[in-house]
């Protein structure tokens, strides 16, 4: 073999090399294969930055997932992970494994996705999900063992989150029967009508006690919308609470409270405050009748923008940093909204969600990477994202990532149409709902 190559054989190969890169989705142009952008002599692109993020926004989950397929609330930059599993972020990550499998980057998406569907069933030995008699799981479960921890209560919201993604896997992976009928009997091993508070005013139960009796409500709107939607299914199309709950708000964001933020209108829970903007989003990821109307999608780009106003108010910043989301905070878990972030934590996830009604807010998040605003590590890799970060505390600095806050990052890229596209998340969370009957787990 000849030691050296010729000037010309050298630039041909180099050519090929190229056009190898440029044409595979699991190893994007001048990104290789460990999900750093590779040596090439130029800066990146705008793609390249973006397939980066984008990449390795899945591997959080990946890091967050057990042998058994359970995903833990939290990953740490440093030291030891002590975080319980969250039961929402085990629907998110059953979720990222259906991106993961349009992206090529992992061969068995759909034995993971059986694995996680197996072990919350109680099929996986030495795992019991710890649910009431209502089949509403605790917030936060031992990651080995399905038991409490952190004195977590019966969440709805959280219980609505993690049969969410099991729906999606269902319809993304539809010619899988096993699937298929894992994620049904997940969705029938909750009584969904135990979540109805008050049909008339909307009101839904934060949590339940262990015999299945509501402890605390909230008001429309906000994301407890998903919950009403798979309640609202839940009734067969027969009526009863939740479909009346469901017509009377949801149906129709025109009956829904709104509030006006420099000339937007926005929805929110009560007239003349805001809310996060982790809550359309999580609406538009794993709602179908909010994701496919466009009424809805008018209040969400209204949150977008009245967020970049809000972000005008403060002098010294750059037009690319904005987002009010939620996660880690000087003080601990914050949910920042409007008037309401008192360190300026910027969230990137968040302008990641709004991708969907402006592309264009793609480059913001090129902006922070390149300005090494809000870039963080992943523990014992090179592999580099994006998240929260104050603007009055530089020293300031994120302990954990939070899979659930996180998902709006990883969701709003694989909405970009070299990703998996805008379609993506409307067409698979227009969930194929199974005729409904609860039936508990395990019986």
């Amino acid at each position: 073999m000849r030691k050296y190559l010729s000037k010309t054989s050298l630039i041909l190969g180099l050519v090929i090399l190229s056009a190898g890169l440029s044409s595979c989705s699991k190893d994007k142009a001048l990104i290789d294969r460990s999900g750093t952008e590779s040596i090439s002599g130029k800066d990146s692109s705008k793609v390249d930055t973006l397939a980066v993020l984008f990449r390795n926004a899945f591997r959080v989950y990946e890091m967050q997932r057990n042998t058994k397929g359970i995903y833990r609330d939290s990953k740490l930059f440093n030291g030891t992970d002590y975080h319980p599993a969250s039961v929402a972020n085990i629907g998110i990550g059953m979720i990222s494994l259906c991106i993961a499998d349009k992206m090529k980057w992992v061969p068995d998406g759909s034995q993971q996705v059986i694995t996680t569907l197996r072990t919350l069933l109680g099929h996986t030995p030495g795992f019991k999900l710890d649910v009431n008699t209502s089949g509403f799981p605790r917030h936060f479960v031992n990651m080995e063992t399905g038991a409490q921890e952190w004195n977590s209560e019966y969440s709805t919201v959280d219980a609505a989150i993690m049969v969410s993604g099991a729906l999606f896997c269902k319809k993304y992976y539809s010619g899988n029967t096993i699937i298929a009928g894992l994620a049904d009997s997940l969705y029938q091993s909750i009584d969904w009508s135990k979540a109805i508070a008050d049909p008339a005013t909307g009101k839904l139960y934060l949590s339940l006690d262990g015999k299945g009796n509501g402890l605390g409500k909230t008001s429309v709107y906000n994301e407890y919308m998903i919950l009403a939607n798979l309640a609202y299914h839940s009734e067969n199309g027969a009526g009863g609470p939740a479909t009346t709950l469901w017509n009377n708000f949801y149906a129709n964001p025109a009956s829904l409270p709104k509030s006006d933020y420099s000339g937007y209108s926005v929805l929110t829970d009560s007239p003349g405050s805001f809310l996060s903007d982790f809550i359309p989003q999580f609406c538009y990821y794993l709602c179908q009748p909010y994701s496919a109307s466009t009424k809805y999608i008018s209040y969400m780009k209204n949150s977008m923008l009245a967020d970049k106003k809000w972000w005008t108010l403060t002098t010294g910043l750059a037009a690319y940093e904005w987002g009010l989301g939620a996660g880690s905070a000087p003080t601990g878990y914050q949910a920042n909204r409007i008037n309401d972030n008192a360190n300026n934590i910027v969230s990137p996830h968040i302008i990641s969600g709004f991708i969907p009604v402006d592309q264009s807010i793609k480059n913001d998040l090129i902006n922070l990477y390149k300005t090494n605003k809000g870039v963080y590590m992943l523990p014992g890799t090179s592999y580099k994202i994006l998240w929260r970060y104050s603007t009055t505390d530089a020293s300031w600095r994120a302990n954990e990532v939070q899979g659930i806050d996180f998902s709006s990052m990883l969701f709003g890229l694989a909405s970009l149409p070299e990703n998996c596209g805008r379609e993506f998340f409307s067409t698979y969370n227009n969930y194929q709902f199974p005729a409904y009957s609860f039936t508990r787990a395990g019986l």
